[in-house]
This record gives structure tokens, sequence and C-alpha cells, in this order.
């Protein structure tokens, strides 16, 4: 079996010492993603979001896929207060349209750095 661990051009290198993504065979595995060294680095939860969700799109289209491969989401957040619910979900919803992952939501203690308040992983299923 055939597994290819890479990182991705134009995308910053987060801390530690995990590739972005690992393929097997037709599966992407994403490491979670920050939205560390962008523009919405210190911004709200949704801002991060959406950079954290271009991040994810870039790699998979990288590996020949579309956002409609992505079958499942772990959201790793700070604040799980209804509005920042609802912040990320309209994100998660204009990016993915009806094409919406499986997807599920962690409130965590900390995340690497105080002003980032969301992390993302991700699964996609490419065609062979």
């Amino acid at each position: 079996m055939n597994i290819t661990r890479k990182n991705y051009e134009g995308i910053p290198m987060q801390k530690g010492t995990h590739p972005q993504a690992v393929r097997v065979g037709n599966l992407l595995f994403l490491s979670g993603a920050l939205a560390r060294g962008t523009d919405a680095e210190f911004g709200d939860i949704g801002h991060q979001t959406e950079a954290i969700f271009q991040r994810i799109k870039h790699i998979v289209e990288q590996e020949g896929g579309t956002l409609d491969n992505v079958v499942k989401i772990t959201n790793f957040v700070m604040d799980n207060s209804p509005a920042a619910t609802e912040a990320t979900q309209s994100v998660r919803v204009r990016f993915f349209g009806d094409n919406l992952p499986a997807s599920t939501r962690v409130k965590v203690a900390a995340l690497s750095e105080p002003h980032l308040l969301i992390e993302i992983d991700a699964i996609a299923v490419l065609d062979d």
C-alpha cells in the first residue's frame, strides 16, 4: 500500500513535525489546520474558519479533488457559544453548500496560541 506524506506550497507550516496531509490510496487525511499565517489569524472565529477552509480547499484541489470529496471534518473550538457556532456553521455552508461533510465539534481548553480560536482537520475520499 502506498502512503504519501506531504506538505503543500502556498500553505505555511504549522508548529509541529507532522505533514499537512497523508494520502493512502484514495483517502486523504488532513492534519489540523489553523488560521496561523493568514490575515484572519487575529480575527474572530468566523474569519479564522474561512481561512482554514481555504487551506483545506487548496490541499484537496492539489490532490485532484474538490470540497465535495471532503466527507468528515472535526472542529476543535475555544468558544462553543451559539454565536460562535452560528459563525462557523454559516462559513461551512458557504464553502460546502448542499454537500456538507459529517462533522464533530469539540470544545477544547486551549489551542497552540491563545488568539487561535478554531482548528479543523478533515478526511476526503478522492477518485482513484
